[in-house]
């Protein structure tokens, strides 16, 4: 059985047009109230002939409104097999939908929606997506095309791990997907049509507080790899201080492999110690290659210059290195397709 989860916060009736269209192509439908006025009432009574719904008495976002039906899913289905979260406002076809259920069935685990913007894109969901890309990549060391969408299929193994994760606003799915890359969970990805419906204007999404929201979460999840960014800092500092470009070939190194023993075990033991953490070996990897890097390119200054201190030759090399790891992530993700 294939249910839709829907999160749906002063929903009009877009809400109503959708259930109706799922159902008839056999879906299942759960929706969740989000704490909506009372002029809203009539619309999950319509949608409550054909769906099941949860109300919740306030406003706690979408992030608290999905963990809420996820906990809730297998009470209402309990043949749910797999199940795909929708947004209330229309801008998810019925055809994507049932794309996205294709998938699942064809044994995907976890489908993650790209959308394909037509026309012209509110400046606002522009400027949010391409500045998630960077800073997503960036701290997690993962690209995604569209790291946003809110249109999502998974398998129903996948619910438990799905409610321990952190956020309850738009920060939420963010974070899921930090915590998916942690895990090693394969996220195949579907492109879609985008629709925005009068310039997004029924989005509820508050493009200055919810960034800030969004970010500050991925932060939290990825605090370690803040943490050994200073530590190495720190660490290249004093080296590079006390023995200048004495001894660089195991100074360099060192920096790097101690850093990132130090994320490793704070990733794995600490933030995400309630899920399977898989993702040390590609790290490993990538540190083994930034280490390289670094050494080659003080020895090479080193050769010709001792003047520019070794800390801010491995300073210039890594913010190189930042930019290239970017394009190699994206080349990465895209060969994958």
């Amino acid at each position: 059985m294939s249910v839709v989860v829907i999160p749906a916060y002063q929903p009009d009736e877009q809400l109503v047009r959708l259930v109706d269209e799922l159902c008839q192509n056999d879906f299942s439908v759960l929706v969740i109230n989000d704490g909506s006025d009372k002029e809203c009432d009539g619309v999950f009574e319509a949608v409550s002939n054909k769906a099941a719904v949860i109300h919740s008495e306030q406003n706690e976002g979408k992030g608290a409104a999905l963990k809420k039906g996820f906990k809730a899913l297998l009470e209402h289905y309990p043949d749910c097999t797999e199940f795909i979260t929708a947004d209330a406002d229309g801008q998810h076809t019925v055809e994507d939908i049932i794309r996205v259920r294709e998938q699942l069935l064809d044994g995907k685990d976890f489908v993650l929606t790209v959308r394909q913007f037509e026309g012209k894109m509110p400046a606002r969901s522009k400027f949010g997506n391409d500045l998630s890309r960077v800073v997503y990549t960036t701290m997690n060391g993962h690209y995604f095309d569209d790291n946003q969408s809110g249109l999502r299929g998974f398998a129903v193994k996948h619910l438990e791990w799905l409610t321990v994760v952190k956020g309850d606003k738009y920060d939420y799915e963010m974070n899921m997907l930090c915590f998916a890359d942690k895990q090693g969970i394969k996220i195949h990805t579907l492109p879609i049509r985008a629709i925005y419906l009068d310039g997004n204007r029924s989005s509820h999404f508050n493009p200055v507080l919810d960034t800030v929201r969004i970010y500050k979460r991925l932060f939290f999840s990825v605090w370690p790899s803040l943490f050994s960014i200073l530590l190495w800092e720190l660490l290249t500092l004093v080296f590079s201080i006390v023995f200048e470009y004495q001894h660089y070939r195991f100074m360099v190194p060192t920096a790097v492999m101690v850093s990132a023993a130090i994320n490793f075990m704070l990733q794995k033991f600490i933030v995400f110690r309630k899920v399977k953490y898989k993702d040390g070996l590609r790290t490993l990897l990538f540190c083994i290659i930034r280490a390289t890097v670094y050494t080659g390119v003080v020895e090479t200054v080193g050769t010709f210059t001792q003047v520019v201190p070794m800390f801010i030759v491995v300073n210039i090399a890594a913010v190189v290195m930042l930019f290239v790891e970017y394009q190699v992530h994206k080349k990465m993700h895209r060969l994958k397709k």
